[in-house]
């Protein structure tokens, strides 16, 4: 026994009498009365749950009992003739045994009681086979794990699970042929055989998605070419091969969830300070899953984000990582946006789940709220000069657009005079259709603006309801207000601009105080 004096009031003789507590109890949780040379599987970890529906295999960390203590086995050194020898001790089948080093199972406690074992395969006991004499230079993040086929347990032909995943839908593929679960190799898995296994699990064939490499564990068991049309009843009937498959291609399968959580092309922001701001995830196929950030991510496609949330744009930065780890596939990567598009699913993208992305290159984007509005303001935006632009208007605290059915020279003269120019007319003010000062987001309140040209805002005027259902943001309404002014252009006056002298170059006319171009249709040697 230990008697332990303890001092108060010094708190760093606290400290280190906490650290001896701490040491004497994880001697504690390996003593025991066990048996010199007996075994065990531990280890009740994530890796040892992923296993549960294989009900034909038992799986853990390799524990030895010696000198009363139980303690771990190094992987070093430890291979398919060691693993038939645990498994033999164990009481269960020698046929198709599984070594997985580096602690799959979880880092064990204790000591690490044997390294660099030599088994002909034949031992009754793993204790029996020649032990190296060198002192164990292993630490436990190389203890050893095992996986055993339990006797007159076994699978039946064309059964599949999908492990490691976190929910049945998805997970890394292991397929039973003859008797037995084998993992799928990746580099040759496309989306047909993914449907085949879906279908095989009571998902649908629609929208399974073939992960070609290992996202959600290694597999088990040997591991198989699998190639299907698409058409198959179960995976027995597809082509397929015993072939030798490194571990960074053991294929995982994702099929489309029966109660979707999101509807597809949806977009997050999560982790961050505010709604606007945060790692970018997207859904598809029913699921949310992560973008990757690496080399092509950058303004463009984080202004896409933002527009689609109904943020501004303007000045959305990226910062990859930097708002958590992200969990699950990445759904997209190498995403390419010219900037204008209204759905990040609409810019050019690698095929979902082709390629491994890491964690530290999660897409992230910040972007920018819309500063609080009263009630019926109006303001133009998209315009080159401030008298131009696209009309929104604040309605319930949200700015939104107003929809250009309908829209005439006397709606916009009321948004001129609202805006604070002076001397507006009808026959001055202009009303531009067609988003022509670009698309705008969030709601479109107004349908069918009826005014008489003297209201004094544009919320007194007459329309059908508030918010358009029959009108999208492609039909936006713009105006353009006459200034006056020393630094006025005069209506009619023409100029070339961009020319190398001054005889030449593009045609500009000034009209309502704004050069704007012509266009050259019809445009000949008279003109």
């Amino acid at each position: 026994g230990f008697h332990l004096q303890l001092d108060y009031y010094h708190a760093d003789r606290m400290k280190s009498l906490l650290a001896l507590c701490f040491a004497l109890a994880a001697v504690a949780a390996v003593r025991s009365d066990c048996t010199e040379g007996d075994i065990r599987l531990n280890g009740n970890d994530s890796r040892a749950r992923d296993l549960e529906p294989l009900n034909s295999v038992v799986a853990g960390r390799v524990e030895v009992c010696l000198h009363g203590q139980w303690g771990t086995v190094c992987s070093s050194g430890f291979g398919v003739a060691e693993g038939n020898v645990t498994c033999r001790q164990l009481g269960y089948s020698t046929r198709g045994v599984i070594y997985q080093p580096n602690a799959p199972f979880g880092e064990g406690l204790g000591p690490i009681h044997l390294s660099s074992l030599t088994c002909h395969g034949t031992e009754e006991l793993l204790v029996n086979c020649t032990k190296s004499a060198r002192p164990v230079s292993c630490t436990h993040k190389q203890d050893v794990g095992v996986v055993c086929q339990v006797p007159d347990h076994s699978c039946r032909n064309g059964e599949v699970h999908l492990i490691g995943g976190g929910t049945k839908n998805k997970g890394t593929a292991q397929v039973c042929f003859y008797q037995q679960y084998g993992t799928i190799c990746g580099e040759r898995l496309s989306n047909s055989t993914a449907s085949v296994i879906c279908a095989s699990l009571g998902y649908s064939r629609a929208g399974a998605i073939a992960i070609p490499h290992t996202i959600y564990g290694i597999g088990i068991g040997p591991v198989h070419n699998v190639s299907c049309s698409g058409t198959e009843r179960n995976v027995t009937q597809c082509l397929h091969s015993t072939i030798t498959c490194p571990q960074s291609s053991h294929a995982a399968v994702l099929c489309k969830p029966t109660n979707p959580a999101c509807s597809d092309g949806q977009i997050r922001l999560v982790n961050g300070t505010s709604r606007a701001v945060g790692r970018v995830e997207v859904c598809f196929n029913g699921e949310w899953g992560r973008v990757c950030g690496g080399g092509s991510w950058d303004n463009r496609e984080a202004n896409v984000v933002c527009r689609q949330l109904g943020f501004m744009p303007g000045n959305a930065t990226t910062q990859p990582a930097r708002y958590g780890k992200g969990s699950g596939v990445s759904l997209l990567d190498q995403v390419v946006c010219d900037g204008n598009e209204t759905s990040l699913l609409s810019c050019t993208h690698a095929q979902v789940g082709s390629r491994e992305c890491t964690y530290q290159q999660d897409a992230s984007a910040t972007c920018i709220e819309p500063a609080p509005c009263v009630n019926g303001s109006v303001h133009l935006q998209g315009g080159r000069v401030q008298n131009e632009g696209r009309v929104e208007m604040c309605i319930g605290g949200q700015w939104g657009t107003i929809c250009d059915h309908g829209w005439n020279s006397t709606a916009a003269e009321v948004v001129c005079r609202q805006l604070g120019f002076p001397n507006i007319t009808a026959a001055l003010a202009i009303a531009i259709p067609h988003a022509s000062y670009g698309v705008g987001t969030g709601r479109i309140w107004f349908d069918q603006v009826r005014c008489h040209g003297d209201e004094p805002s544009l919320l007194q005027c007459t329309h059908p309801s508030t918010l358009s259902r029959t009108c999208s943001h492609s039909n936006d309404a713009g105006v353009l207000c006459p200034v006056t002014g020393q630094h006025c252009c005069v209506n009619g006056d023409v100029r070339l601009a961009n020319g190398t002298s001054s005889n030449e170059g593009r045609v500009e006319v000034c009209y309502n105080c704004v050069w704007g171009m012509v266009c050259d249709s019809g445009w000949n040697d008279k003109d």
